[in-house]
């Protein structure tokens, strides 16, 4: 399935980049996301706990991070197994921080997710409710983040 998303966010591209291309940081931005273990220089392991509607879906695996610095543009891969026969779960997502000019950032996210098991029964439509629901509770937490930082 493939998931199309991006936001707008009033602070500097290279204040927004500092954080979405540190996984540990990222990690405790998303909802549900957890960074166990650094692997090698691009790779971790970790987990994600999604909820959908009554089900709690807990996959564990590895994520990696390609990141291009100077266009500040990122290709992020997981992989996870989930817990207790919940299948498994795959993303790529290839994003990109780009400057607008009114100094504020423009953050594009595009996504092919692939799920197995139970969630994948749910359906198309409820993975989009999920996914808009993690971007913006995602999105509410960056803005936290670099306002806090804006300020220490």
């Amino acid at each position: 399935m493939k998931i199309e998303e991006g936001f707008t966010i009033d602070a500097p591209p290279a204040d927004v980049w500092a954080i979405l291309s540190d996984p540990r940081q990222l990690s405790e931005l998303l909802p549900g996301a957890e960074i166990t273990e650094q692997i090698d220089d691009t790779t971790w392991k970790g987990g994600m706990t999604v909820k959908v509607g009554p089900l709690v879906a807990a996959y564990t695996g590895t994520v990696s991070f390609i990141l291009n610095e100077e266009e500040r543009s990122a290709v992020i891969r997981a992989l996870g197994q989930g817990k207790a026969g919940m299948g498994t779960a795959e993303m790529t997502m290839k994003s990109r921080v780009a400057a607008l000019a009114d100094g504020g950032s423009e953050v594009t996210m595009d996504s092919e997710v692939t799920v197995t098991g139970i969630l994948a029964q749910l359906g198309r439509g409820m993975t989009q409710v999920v996914s808009k629901r993690m971007l913006q509770e995602f999105v509410g937490r960056l803005t936290r983040a670099l306002e806090n930082q804006a300020q220490a």
